[in-house]
This record gives C-alpha cells, sequence and structure tokens, in this order.
C-alpha cells in the first residue's frame, strides 16, 4: 500500500491538489486550504483522491453559498477532477477482482442503491459503466491523471493479490459457489423487488429535493432487501459487503490518506485503554490532535500497531481537557510498513 501511494505522489497534479488540503494543528494562510478547511468543519467527508464530486455537490447547497471561493480555486478544482478520474479507474479495476464480477447478482448493486446511485451517496458509487469495461479480463490500468501518465501495475497487482488472500474475499468466493437454485431465485426476486422500490418516481414521491433525506430512503430500501433474504443467499449478500467493505477500507479510506499525509503519526502511549471488539480499541491519547479517518501508529506496547481514527471525543471539564478517539486498526500494517 505505501507503494501504491508513493506513485500516486509521484504526479505533479496530485501535489497540488494535496497541498491545499488543511492539516488539524497545522495553521494556513493559504485561502485555498481556509475554504476546504470550512467545508471540512460543516460537513466535507472526502479525501484528496475523491474531491471534486464531493465539492462539486456541497458548493450546490444554498447553506454553502456564502463561503467565499478564492481565486485559485477554479484551477485547483479541475486539478482535483483529474485526480478523481484516475482514482475511481484505478478502483474499478480493484473491484472487477472480487469473484464473479461483473455478475454479482445483489441487491446492493441495483441501480439507484447507495452502491450505484448517480445521485449523493458517501460512497465511492459502483458506475455502470466501469462494470461493462472488462476489467475483469485486462491488466491494472495505469495511473492517467491529466497529462501525466504513471506506471503502477506492480502496486496495483500487489494490492489485488492481498485482497483474493482476505478473509471476506476467500468467504465470498466459496458462498458464491454454494449458491444454490433457490438461493438465486431469492436473490433474482430480491434485486427485482428493490429496482422497483428504488424507481427515481418512488424516490422523488418520498423525497423530492432533499438529498440526505433520498439517500436514507434508498440505504433504507437496500437494507430491508437484504434482510428479507434468508439461507445462502443472505449469506451471500452479507459476504459481498464485507468484501466490498475490505477494498473500500483498503482503496478509498487507507491509501488517500497515505497519499495526503504521508506516513502513520506516532501517538505514542494509549491510556485508559478498551477493547472494543476484533480489530477495533478507544484510548485517551498523548497528543491533541486527530481527525476522522487519520491514519496513526500506536507504539503502545499493549497495541503497536496501526489504526484509522473512526471516532474522536473532545472533552474539557475543570480546566482539563480529556479526549478519547476510536481505532479500527489495520493488523500487520506497523510490521509491512517498518514501525
Amino acid at each position: 500500500m505505501s507503494d501504491l501511494a508513493d506513485k500516486w505522489r509521484h504526479s505533479d497534479t496530485v501535489r497540488r491538489v494535496v497541498s491545499a488540503m488543511p492539516r488539524d494543528g497545522v495553521a494556513s494562510k493559504n485561502p485555498l486550504t481556509e475554504m476546504l478547511a470550512e467545508f471540512r468543519a460543516m460537513s466535507m467527508r472526502g479525501h484528496a483522491l475523491r474531491l471534486n464530486s464531493e465539492l462539486r455537490y456541497l458548493i450546490g447547497q444554498p447553506m454553502f453559498a456564502a463561503v467565499e471561493r478564492p481565486a485559485t480555486f477554479d484551477a485547483w478544482f479541475v486539478a482535483a477532477y483529474d485526480v478523481e478520474v484516475a482514482f475511481r479507474l484505478q478502483l474499478a479495476w480493484l473491484r472487477a477482482q472480487l469473484p464473479g464480477y461483473p455478475l454479482l447478482r445483489v441487491p446492493q448493486l441495483v441501480a439507484n442503491t447507495p452502491f450505484t446511485t448517480q445521485e449523493f451517496t458517501w460512497k465511492a458509487a459502483w458506475a455502470r459503466e466501469d462494470m461493462a469495461r472488462g476489467f475483469q479480463l485486462s491488466p491494472p490500468p495505469a495511473l492517467r491523471i491529466g497529462a501525466e501518465r504513471i506506471d503502477a501495475s506492480e502496486e496495483l497487482q500487489q494490492l489485488a493479490a492481498a485482497l483474493r488472500a482476505s478473509e471476506s474475499w476467500r468467504r465470498l468466493a466459496t458462498l458464491r459457489a454454494a449458491l444454490t437454485e433457490p438461493d438465486r431465485q431469492q436473490l433474482h426476486a430480491e434485486c427485482q423487488n428493490l429496482r422497483a422500490a428504488l424507481s427515481p418516481e418512488r424516490v422523488d414521491e418520498f423525497e423530492p429535493h432533499f438529498a440526505l433525506k433520498r439517500h436514507q430512503f434508498r440505504e433504507d430500501q437496500m437494507n430491508n432487501a437484504v434482510l428479507r433474504l434468508t439461507d445462502g443467499a443472505a449469506a451471500y449478500a452479507e459476504a459481498f459487503a464485507d468484501a466490498a467493505d475490505t477494498i473500500d477500507f483498503a482503496v478509498d479510506d487507507v491509501l488517500p490518506q497515505l497519499v495526503t499525509y504521508g506516513r502513520p503519526k506516532d501517538v505514542g502511549s494509549a491510556a485508559d485503554l478498551d477493547l472494543l471488539g476484533e480489530d477495533r480499541i478507544a484510548f485517551r491519547p498523548a497528543v491533541p490532535f486527530f481527525w476522522t479517518s487519520m491514519l496513526v501508529f500506536v507504539s503502545d506496547p499493549l497495541v503497536e500497531e496501526v489504526g484509522q481514527v473512526t471516532g474522536v471525543n473532545l472533552n474539557f471539564g475543570g480546566g482539563v481537557e480529556n479526549n478519547r478517539v476510536t481505532l479500527r486498526l489495520l493488523p500487520g500494517a506497523a510490521a509491512g510498513w517498518g514501525l
């Protein structure tokens, strides 16, 4: 993963986009960085490799009409578009390595779900045109970022091999091979029902304007369709969700953080450590600056692993700052990255 991030950082366009990103605890007088910090403080969740589409949505919202755009914004926004095009192409190729792709036949990939909608979604959407490109049969794409072309085929092959070896991907392959004819009929029926439930007319009928409510409607309808499945069909749809989460976590969460901010920051000790379940912890950090999605290395002997921040709780009482963070650990990352 670090090697692939290094290839991304070879791009002048990527460095231009990344250089404007706000960093907690680091003051900036760059008007563009100040504008992006204002968006992030209010609701922006995107990262530097998938920022153009989210900003395009946010800029069109009335609540952000007063945010002033600096003179440098338009040219930077074009560069962010070039970066996002390359990123989505890379993500689409890696998704195409899923067992059974593109004939996955799960409710999540029905048109107009949060996975596939062309409207607002927190996810990096699965584009129909990408699923028809035949990526499952082609070698890794070069990183074409504007006029730049960077060969990252070896790094992408290594990442694809790691994904294929992951527990979630192996489980998906096993459950797909075990599907019975009744399982397939169940999946087909629920996909048809969900397609009707998420028709543009039905979504408009529920909520004609507000994007977040439309998104929630899609999410609820999709989740209900998955919950109605039973036996092997249910297990297969759940396995797809886990496998999709594995690739999105690696490529849409971890990789962009490495590209944007470099190697994980050593945050030292982990006071008041709580084990929240498999690969998840909470603790009181020794350093003050954390933000959601940040990668950190907890060098405390009880942890000694890299994790991604999934939650930050800031508390002030009696003049004493008492913060807690939650992490999703990346088993093996510290050793793999030489930390």
